[in-house]
């Protein structure tokens, strides 16, 4: 039994690591989304404009296009160069929206599972770890900032599919869209050890049961 409690305290160690070590990459890919976002919000809604969005895509030249030239002040001839990203304006998709709408309440939910993760955090604090109560509150954050970064990823690659259904350049073949990745794995393990953690208190109430 004292195996699953250090197993229990090393899940919530975990969770919180891996929260904490990942705000500085989220706050930075929230700010860069954000200020992007109000950039193109400002162009999206002048007069004649449809309803678009802001993207980037990778491009490669085919065989055969003629590359463009620059001048290197240190080089007597023009040198050639090649373009490999643009950034450019599509039109999202219906799912898209729907995928919008989804995350604003997916937001609401994911400050309710950081409200909990406090809670829990003054839990462990006045010492009452294993508790059922903390395992709803460490289920609760989990599972809605996976879940909101999941939403975040599906919204992404619509836009990325729907900017390459629409967007050509002549000369040039479109490789891949440049948006926001998760890291699977940083959302897969809090999940995985909020359940770990949740075995360690069943076996706690259990064993407490047959004393």
């Amino acid at each position: 039994m004292k195996k699953f409690r250090i197993l229990g305290i090393i899940a919530i160690i975990a969770i919180l690591a891996n929260f904490i070590g990942g705000l500085d990459e989220d706050w930075k890919d929230f700010k860069k989304g954000f200020e992007e976002g109000q950039s193109g919000a400002t162009e999206m809604y002048e007069s004649g404009h449809h309803m678009i969005t802001r993207v980037k895509l990778n491009v490669k030249p085919l065989s055969g296009t003629t590359v463009d030239s620059l001048n290197n002040n240190r080089v007597d001839s023009p040198l050639p160069y090649t373009v490999t990203e643009i950034e450019t304006y599509a039109k999202p998709s219906a799912w898209y929206i729907l995928v919008i709408g989804l995350a604003i309440p997916g937001l609401f939910f994911f400050l309710i599972g950081f409200y909990s993760l406090i809670r829990l955090l003054i839990s462990i604090s006045r010492r009452k770890v294993f508790t059922p109560a903390n395992v709803l509150r460490l289920r609760w954050f989990a599972y809605t900032s996976a879940s909101l970064k999941i939403l975040t990823a599906i919204g992404e690659w619509l836009t990325g599919s729907a900017a390459m259904n629409q967007i050509s350049i002549p000369g040039y073949k479109i490789i891949s869209y440049v948006g926001y990745s998760p890291d699977w794995v940083a959302i897969i393990l809090p999940i995985l050890f909020a359940e770990i953690f949740a075995i360690g208190v069943k076996m706690k109430e259990e064993q407490d049961l047959t004393i």
